[in-house]
């Protein structure tokens, strides 16, 4: 897949607009949900992923497979392009946007649930950016070790040491819900 996607970026490179098409069908909804849970703000994630892809569209011709794959390529202008979003913004939230809970019979369960969110959210704030960076990677976009040691730096070997040491912590300081929680954040993005 990832020499589709290099092959992909050649012919773009070449002028091939429909081949950059087929690159943002394979990767805005990815880039979206990795931006996502970097800033934990839906409007600013797809705001930075079109200032992605028109900064890939304009920089295409840096493309270089041979100094590595696509997707670490795209996700390096995603990395830069949230740093510029935190240099320029300060995060403010809306208590209504934070707390929107109706009153129903489950309204115990969603408190519940969104304690459990909270915490896993704290949790994924207090890793250091590479934990959580390989984290979102692995869970959230389902990369395999392989590609995600391209994308951070480093052996994949060393990838899966820190994601299993990751999750284990979290089991332990959280219980088994918090993995649960984990997982299935990534379903409400969208």
């Amino acid at each position: 897949m990832e020499s589709s996607n290099n092959e992909l970026a050649l012919r773009c490179q070449k002028g091939d607009k429909e081949a950059f098409g087929a690159l943002y069908d394979r990767y805005a909804e990815r880039l979206y949900r990795y931006i996502y849970f970097k800033t934990w703000n839906k409007d600013a994630a797809e705001d930075i992923v079109s200032v992605v892809f028109l900064k890939a569209f304009e920089r295409i011709k840096s493309f270089n497979p041979n100094k590595g794959v696509f997707s670490q390529w795209i996700y390096g202008i995603a990395r830069n392009a949230i740093i510029d979003y935190f240099r320029t913004v300060k995060p403010t939230a809306d208590i209504e946007d934070i707390f929107d809970l109706g009153e129903d019979e489950r309204t115990e369960a969603k408190l519940d649930a969104r304690d459990m969110l909270l915490k896993v959210e704290a949790y994924l704030d207090k890793l250091n950016p590479r934990q959580r960076e390989i984290v979102m990677l692995r869970i959230w976009e389902e990369l395999p070790y392989r590609e995600i040691a391209e994308i951070v730096g480093g052996s994949e070997d060393a990838v899966k040491v820190m994601f299993s040491r990751t999750i284990r912590e979290l089991r332990e300081k959280l219980g088994p819900t918090a993995i649960a929680t984990l997982f299935l954040i990534s379903t409400h993005v969208t």
